[in-house]
Formats: C-alpha cells, structure tokens, sequence
C-alpha cells in the first residue's frame, strides 16, 4: 500500500501535527509507503483554522503538488485531515480535495478536529452542505479518535469508521515517583492559553485560594496565548495576585519533562469546541500527575476512574475545590502512569493505525 499524505506537520506543534508527523514517520517501518505532501497552512497555534488569504494560495499549491504526486507515484489512497466547524476552514478543504482527490482511487479522513458535522447542520449554506458531500463524503476510511467523535464522520456516510485512539512516545522513559512538593501546591497548565481551554478559569481559581490563604498554590502555564486579549488578562491577574503565576512560554522536551515532575496537579478545564482527544492529558497520565480536568467530548473516556477531577467550565469555586481536593488526595503512585502505558503509546497507536489502514488495502 502507498498512502499520499496531504496534511500538516510541526511546525506549529500541536496535537494534530505531532500526530501527522507521527503517522508520516511510524508507517513507513511497518511496511506502508508514505509519500508526505505538507500542507503547512498556520505559522503558529494562534494561526490554526484562521482565515487568512495567504492560505489560498498555500493550499492551491499543495492540492496541486499532490495530484501530481499521486498520478505519477500511483499512490492507492490519499490521507487527509478535515476542518472543524469553520467556514474558512471548511473551503480550504474543497478546493484542496477538489484538486486532489480525483487523483487517488481512495480517500481516508482522520477526524482530529471536532465540530465540522455539528456546524454543517446548524450553520452552512446548502451549497456548502453539497460541496462538502461531494468532496467529503463517502471516503473509504473514516478513523475517529473515540466512538464519542463519531458524528462528525458519520454524517458525511464513510464507507467504513475505525476507532484509533491518540498514542504519544514516552515523554519520561525513566519516571521516578516523588513525593509532594507541599506548600505551595505547583498547578501546572500546557497548552494553548485560552478562555475556552480553561486558563482564564485556572488563573481565577488561583485567585480565589491565594485570597482566602496566601501561598497555598502556584501556577505555572507553559505555552503561547491564543489572542492578545487572553494575554491581557493574564497579566492583569499577574498584577493582582503575584508571585503565584507566572508564564514560561513555549517548552521543549526538556523543559516539559522538568514542569511535569514538579507539579504536583495538571489542570485542564478545557471546553475549546473543536477538542477531540488532548495530547496534554496523555502526558499528564505518563507523568503519573493527578488531572483536573472536563467532562468534555471524549475526554472522559480517555481517563480513569481514579486520580481525576471533574469540573463545570465558569464554576470557579468549583475548580478551587478541586485543586485542593487533588494536592491533599493520596499521589497516584504509578496507577496513571499504567493506564497510559496500556493504551495510548506511539506504538499502540501506530500498530491500530496499521491495522485500519491494512484492512482497507484487502
């Protein structure tokens, strides 16, 4: 089998791209051909699913590139990533597979992104509903992340749907457990810094325990800021509550592995609409570090019974109990790490996609 993949990898990192370039690196060694096109479309991760004119062109040269690719390459299947429920994104989509997907014999869609069936329904034109059946629709393989994430591809009827769920690599091969850091409790949030990702309700929640006992907590977020606005107000609260958060920006590896193991809690409140199955909390379960988090698409599914906190996005006495409740609960001791050791590493995820990618070449 040779698979044209027409998607984007880091940069930006993100989960989609890590999982892109995962896909484009792991196949190969498990006997599936890759011919990567990279449709690199956003500059950075406030940049991701935006409307900006410079992706048109960016696009056309892609979906271009690939159709050439495949018909001199004879690839048998071209791999796509489709758009959550944005317009913009959406029409980036049909131009791309317009050009292209004429050129492979099959489509499959890897459903990363939430909300594009949801929006289709509630808010796209009737044009646009029958471009996206046109070009969409009927793939030969959908693979969604979770059976929670099915609507999305179901609505545009696959020919066949596989679950496979997310795997990352080892972020801590060599975890050691340790103890509590004790006063303060070290809260630590990764990711995009956004209202909807839950930053504006941790850095609150942070607010209010500094204001009712000063010094309990810290919080810690790595990562960049999804608008200025989020910025501001991040800063703002800098101002009022001090030395309890501070911003460390973007963390590499090493970086990352260092805040993980002096956290004592990881908090994602997230209720971004187009979540589908988050890597942060993937690397909170390696670094066996107890999570806040949402009951939130797929999430729930993802985690275990124990060690997890869940929270009502804008509830903020609610997220400060919980806090609490996880710096002064018993530490996981392995069971977390366990649980992400079973079910979502590179290679589970890679051996699944193999599997799914197989069945559809008998």
């Amino acid at each position: 089998m040779k698979l044209l993949v027409l998607a984007q990898t880091p940069p930006p990192l993100h989960g989609q791209s890590l999982m892109v370039q995962t896909l484009v690196e792991g196949l190969p060694a498990l006997g599936i051909a890759v011919c990567h096109v990279p449709l690199q479309l956003s500059r950075d991760p406030a940049d991701i699913g935006r409307w900006r004119p410079g992706k048109v062109a960016t696009a056309v040269h892609a979906g271009l590139r690939a159709r050439r690719l495949a018909r001199r390459g004879h690839c048998d299947a071209l791999y796509y990533v489709p758009a959550p429920g944005k317009r913009g994104a959406l029409w980036r989509d049909l131009l791309v597979l317009a050009l292209a997907r004429p050129a492979c014999p099959r489509l499959i869609l890897h459903w990363h992104a939430v909300g594009l069936g949801e929006w289709l329904h509630t808010r796209a034109t009737n044009a646009e509903r029958t471009l996206a059946r046109r070009f969409l629709g009927r793939a030969d393989l959908a693979i969604v992340l979770d059976d929670a994430l099915r609507a999305d591809a179901d609505l545009l009827a696959p020919r066949r749907v596989v679950v496979v769920p997310n795997g990352i690599a080892d972020p801590c091969p060599d975890f050691r457990p340790r103890p509590r850091a004790g006063r303060p409790g070290e809260v630590l949030f990764l990711g995009l810094g956004s209202r909807t990702k839950g930053l504006a309700d941790t850095v609150e929640a942070i607010g209010q325990l500094q204001a009712r006992s000063p010094g309990t907590f810290r919080l810690t977020f790595s990562g960049e800021f999804a608008t200025p606005k989020d910025r501001e107000h991040f800063q703002e609260q800098t101002r009022t509550i001090g030395d309890a958060l501070r911003h460390v920006g973007f963390a590499d590896a090493d970086r990352k592995r260092a805040l993980f193991a002096a956290a004592d809690v990881f908090c994602f409140p997230t209720v971004y609409p187009h979540e589908g199955q988050p890597l942060v909390l993937l690397e909170a379960l390696a670094h066996d570090l107890p999570i806040i988090t949402t009951r939130w698409r797929a999430i729930p599914s993802m985690l275990p019974p124990m060690h997890v906190w869940y929270v009502t996005a804008g509830r903020i006495d609610e997220l400060a109990a919980a806090l609490v409740g996880a710096c002064e609960a018993p530490r996981p001791d392995g069971a977390l790490r366990c649980h992400f050791l079973a079910r979502f590493t590179r290679e589970h995820h890679l051996a699944a996609l193999h599997s799914a990618l197989r069945s559809l070449a008998g």
